[in-house]
């Protein structure tokens, strides 16, 4: 059965437009229970349990073929009524179950068929729900990555504004979309505005704020903007922020990435932070010669040739992350 023409406006636009809904495929699957005339419509999306879930057949989905509309008759423990069922899958592995159900009629050959039309544009608008998944995942690690390391992005367009940044450059340095950033320095603001407006030209670092001390690498967009993009940045500034201060997950990770003990990887992350023996120890509730004896221990388990070499292995190290 070939879709007519108001069902490719009313069904299938709506199934590539779902993609993006949230709850996805809220109109589409309206519209769906309408045509076939269905007391409900069921969409389930994989990873499945054991089972399909209520109120779908507790079925495993596996046994439905893909693409193959199946009858309740066919199916074991079957609901009350009448039902069409249906499993498609992409090639990325990612698949789904559309049912339509009714207590008040049965479904003909036709409501089959409907279904074995729209399982093709079912697996293409499901294969770009798993690919932008797959990509929200991934900008969420990123982002993460980029938090616990203290790295953050601000995105200009070619007059200086900020079109947008991350979390960790907005809390660094209120950059607020639309703004020219306030730097406070003549020079780094001219170098700014002059870099902003040639995208070709090469990095260039510039101190954006004096107290507390930021720099940042001025470079130019990594990927080319999409196409029709309103506001095109010309150039992204990137920075490091201090590190945050030290907690018990980081001490902890210390600890155990060096077989210290919880003491003395408090001291070490202690001595990154440029504290003094001294005012480690007393912060941490040591006596000096303690704090002495403590450091000398951690230098032998971390290898560390001195406090520099002390410092570049723990801020380059995953400890720095927790």
């Amino acid at each position: 059965m070939a879709l007519s023409r108001i069902d490719e406006t009313e069904l299938l636009l709506p199934l590539y437009a779902g993609v993006r809904d949230e709850p996805h495929w809220d109109i589409f699957l309206a519209r769906l229970r309408q045509r076939a005339r269905a007391d409900a419509v069921h969409l389930a999306i994989s990873p499945f349990a054991a089972t399909l879930p209520p109120p779908l057949p507790p079925i495993a989905p596996d046994r439905l073929r893909p693409d193959r509309v199946y009858a309740a008759a066919e199916l074991e423990e079957a609901p009350p009524g009448d039902l069409r069922i249906m499993r498609v899958a992409e090639p990325g592995g990612a698949s789904a179950v559309l049912a339509v159900s009714s207590e008040t009629r049965e479904f003909a050959a036709a409501d089959s068929a409907l279904l074995s039309a729209i399982a093709p544009h079912l697996a293409v608008a499901l294969a770009g729900l798993a690919q932008a998944e797959r990509q929200r995942l991934r900008l969420a690690i990123a982002e993460d990555a980029l938090a616990r390391g203290g790295t953050g992005w601000i995105a200009f367009d070619s007059e200086a504004r900020v079109i947008d940044c991350d979390p960790v450059a907005a809390r660094a340095i209120a950059a607020v979309p639309g703004q020219r950033l306030r730097i406070g320095d003549a020079e780094a603001e001219r170098a700014l505005a002059a870099r902003a407006a040639t995208p070709d030209a090469p990095p260039r670092a510039i101190l954006l704020s004096a107290a507390p001390r930021l720099e940042a690498l001025l470079i130019a967009p990594p990927v080319a903007p999409p196409s029709g993009a309103t506001q095109v940045p010309t150039m992204i500034a990137l920075l490091r922020t201090p590190p945050a201060p030290r907690g018990a997950a980081r001490v902890a990770a210390v600890a155990a990435l060096h077989g210290l003990s919880h003491s003395e990887a408090r001291l070490a992350l202690a001595l990154c932070e440029g504290t003094s023996i001294a005012e480690a120890a007393a912060e941490i509730g040591l006596t000096i010669e303690t704090a002495r004896n403590y450091s000398k221990r951690l230098y032998a388990k971390t290898g560390a040739r001195g406090q520099a070499d002390l410092v570049r292995l723990l801020l380059n190290g995953g400890g720095a992350l927790a």
